[in-house]
């Protein structure tokens, strides 16, 4: 199986900007879910934390759909945060809402800053294809 890539109307605006597709398809048993960040759909970025957090989990739901999977799927998140002692406490707080009971392995880094002036969180994520698990 070619890699496919994962596309949605949402991230249209950063793939045009970019050429950034959310998310690949391969070998039939994963995809690999590109950052997804606090962006709005017309690209803004609220200067709230908690918004782009937030927003962040909800844009990595909608590539998730786009698969199709769900949170249970994912098994491995990497987080970026510009700030990451800071906003830890509320981004734990999102993932527990986002994925529940569920636990993917998770790496959390600190870094300096993003593509986008003002993002303080990226996600990137490995999802084992419901269809393999």
């Amino acid at each position: 199986m070619q890699p496919q890539w994962i596309k949605t109307d949402h991230h249209k605006a950063t793939y045009e900007a970019f050429d950034y597709v959310p998310g690949v398809t391969a070998s039939g048993n994963f995809a690999f879910i590109s950052g997804q960040v606090g962006v709005e759909e017309d690209g803004g970025v609220s200067d709230n934390s908690e918004t782009q957090i937030v927003r962040a989990f909800a844009n990595l739901g909608e590539i998730l759909k786009a698969v199709p999977a769900n949170p249970r799927d994912v098994v491995d998140i990497t987080t970026y945060h510009v700030g990451l002692r800071e906003h830890l406490p509320l981004v734990s707080a999102e993932k527990k809402k986002f994925f529940g009971d569920w636990n993917p392995a998770w790496t959390a880094i600190g870094i300096t800053d993003l593509a986008i002036e003002g993002l303080i969180l990226e996600i990137r994520a490995v999802v084992l294809l419901p269809s393999m698990g």
